[in-house]
């Protein structure tokens, strides 16, 4: 996985810019459009790499399909080192077809983990001892959608 650190930067100065339309959940009074749900990571110490690891396996695998079936529109992982004084180093995003779609995500994922074809990846450890959220499940809408020439 590729930890640049500038992607990072520009990630978070994008989020904070947005952040002032973070919700509990998408308002159901918008637009149609997408919407991104973001947690914020921060690995237990010495687990990242770990922690890593089951993301690459199972958090992408499981959204690579809910990309198949037009669920989710794109997903990216971001890390930077490790650092105490910032809090997190993980940033986990998803981009939901619509705010109708991200209210059935549990049973979306539900689904696709009983599917055959996905195949889950037991990781050496739970979860839990990898990692704790920082702000889980924060829902956000693009206001700026740019593409680099």
């Amino acid at each position: 996985m590729n930890r640049s650190l500038p992607t990072v930067g520009l990630a978070l100065a994008g989020l904070l810019s947005v952040s002032i339309l973070a919700t509990d959940s998408p308002d159901q009074n918008r637009p149609a459009g997408s919407v991104w749900s973001v947690d914020l990571i921060r690995t237990l110490p010495g687990m990242q790499d770990e922690y890593l690891a089951s993301i690459e396996d199972n958090w992408a695998g499981a959204r690579e399909l809910a990309h198949d079936r037009g669920a989710v529109i794109t997903y990216r992982a971001l890390a930077a080192d490790p650092d105490s004084e910032r809090g997190w180093d993980v940033i986990l995003m998803t981009e939901y077809a619509d705010s109708a779609t991200w209210a059935r995500r549990e049973e979306i994922f539900e689904e696709i983990f009983a599917a055959p074809e996905f195949v889950r990846v037991q990781p050496a450890s739970p979860s839990s001892e990898l990692r704790e959220f920082v702000t889980p499940g924060v829902v956000m809408r693009g206001v700026i959608d740019g593409e680099a020439p």
